[in-house]
């Protein structure tokens, strides 16, 4: 089961929290909605534990999967809470918990995220289960499907969407891939580090869209937030790719890997439409943008 836009809301997943909590034994009273995207995620001051409610049961399922595979290789990333059962299924939401880490007010930068990229890629394959292979845009036409037209969002905006999405998808076939495959995390982006105030050590997080696949995707992603967006200067791109060992900018391939980042970007903040003015704008801008390369990506970061 995946749940759509119009069922994934805050008073939804505080729900499915609350009654998880119950099962379980925990209190939720004071749970902090930290995150409201593509899983809800909260936190249970009293009890260390950080709540993650998810949209599909198969892919929580990966997560856990992939959570054990990380800290059996004793890999720098979050960790499951012990003790639980993982995952539950309450009122038809799939809910995973785990160790709250306590953020150092030290910053991460693309050098760790470097360094995190390339020893995640290292890593051998789990012999317990299989990562699925890697699909660039597993939930855009979910999304588009699930959506309804309305004053941000046209019939002409679906439409073109829709049209983007078949274009692009031939484009990922003919692309020519010069990194081997293997273990790739799918979001590897800053946002999806954090430093650990107890030890220091960077950990990376948010294990929805690992798979197996090219390397490519994960090491494009610094490269489109540095050329595409300006979100990164290029002193920092620079360390980030002296610790990486490779400059996606350099291939021939990165184009498509972009403009498909753009279009997950997009579809992802649609969903989210109607909460604010601020992600209204954003949307319709995004909307405009898409339809020509070339113009400027003045895009907020969410």
């Amino acid at each position: 089961m995946t749940h759509t836009a119009a069922s994934f809301t805050p008073e939804s997943t505080r729900a499915a929290l609350e009654s998880a909590c119950g099962t379980l034994g925990l209190d939720p009273c004071g749970a902090e909605l930290v995150r409201m995207g593509e899983n809800a995620m909260y936190r249970l001051p009293g009890v260390g534990v950080m709540v993650r409610i998810g949209r599909s049961v198969a892919a929580i399922r990966k997560e856990v999967d992939v959570a054990r595979w990380l800290a059996n290789h004793r890999f720098p990333a979050a960790r499951l809470a012990d003790g639980f059962e993982q995952p539950l299924t309450v009122m038809g939401f799939p809910v995973s918990f785990w160790e709250y880490i306590h953020e150092s007010t030290e910053p991460v930068d693309l050098a760790d995220l470097g360094c995190i990229l390339r020893s995640l890629h290292d890593l051998p394959p789990s012999r317990t289960f299989t990562l699925p292979a890697f699909s660039p845009m597993p939930k855009v036409r979910a999304r588009l499907d699930s959506m309804r037209v309305s004053e941000v969002v046209t019939t002409e905006d679906f439409d073109f969407l829709y049209r983007r999405y078949e274009e692009l998808e031939q484009s990922f076939t003919l692309l020519d891939f010069s990194l081997p495959q293997g273990p790739i995390h799918g979001d590897a982006h800053n946002g999806n580090l954090l430093r650990d105030a107890s030890s220091g050590v960077v950990r990376l997080i948010d294990f929805e869209d690992f798979a197996w696949g090219p390397r490519e995707w994960d090491a494009a992603v610094a490269a489109v937030r540095h050329s595409v967006f300006g979100w990164v200067e290029r002193d920092e791109y620079s360390k980030y790719v002296a610790s990486y060992g490779w400059d996606a900018l350099t291939w021939d391939g990165f184009p498509v890997l972009r403009a498909i980042r753009e279009l997950n970007m997009t579809t992802w903040l649609m969903q989210l439409v109607g909460q604010s003015a601020e992600i209204d704008a954003e949307v319709r801008q995004r909307l405009c943008d898409l339809r020509d390369y070339d113009s400027p990506r003045n895009w907020g970061a969410f």
